[in-house]
C-alpha cells in the first residue's frame, strides 16, 4: 500500500470515528474526542511519513529514527496530556478513552504498514 493511501485511510478512519462517536452517538464530548484523536494521528502520520523516507534512502538509519522517535513521542504525549489535565476545562476521562484508543488503533495500523514496506522494499530489491 502507498503512503498517500495509507494516510488517506487513517484520516478518513479517524475523522468518520469520531463523527460517529462524538455527534451521533456521545455528543456531549465532542471536544474531548476530538482532542484525544487529533495528536495521536498527526504524529502517526509524520511518523510513517519519516520511516519511508528513511527506509528508501538508507535503511541503515532506520533503528536510530525509530529511537529517537520513540522519546520523542513519549514526551510530546506526555506534554499534551498534562496540558490537558491541567488546562481544560472538560471532562478528562472521554479524552482519556479516546486518546488511548486512537493511540493503540493508530500504533496498530502504523506497524503493519511499516511491515508491509519492509517486504515490499525487500522482495523488489
Amino acid at each position: 500500500m502507498s503512503l498517500n493511501r495509507f494516510s488517506f485511510i487513517l484520516i478518513v478512519f479517524c475523522f468518520g470515528s469520531w463523527f460517529v462517536f462524538s455527534w451521533i452517538i456521545i455528543k456531549a464530548y465532542i471536544s474531548e474526542l476530538f482532542l484525544g484523536m487529533i495528536v495521536p494521528l498527526v504524529i502517526g502520520l509524520l511518523t510513517v511519513t519519516k520511516i519511508q523516507s528513511i527506509f528508501t534512502s538508507d535503511p541503515g538509519e532506520l533503528t536510530s529514527f525509530m529511537m529517537k522517535s520513540f522519546i520523542g513521542k513519549l514526551v510530546i504525549y506526555g506534554v499534551y496530556m498534562m496540558g490537558i489535565v491541567a488546562f481544560s476545562p472538560f471532562n478528562e476521562r472521554p479524552f482519556f478513552i479516546s486518546f488511548m484508543g486512537y493511540f493503540i488503533t493508530l500504533h496498530v495500523l502504523e506497524a503493519f504498514f511499516i511491515r508491509s514496506v519492509f517486504i515490499r522494499f525487500s522482495s523488489s530489491g
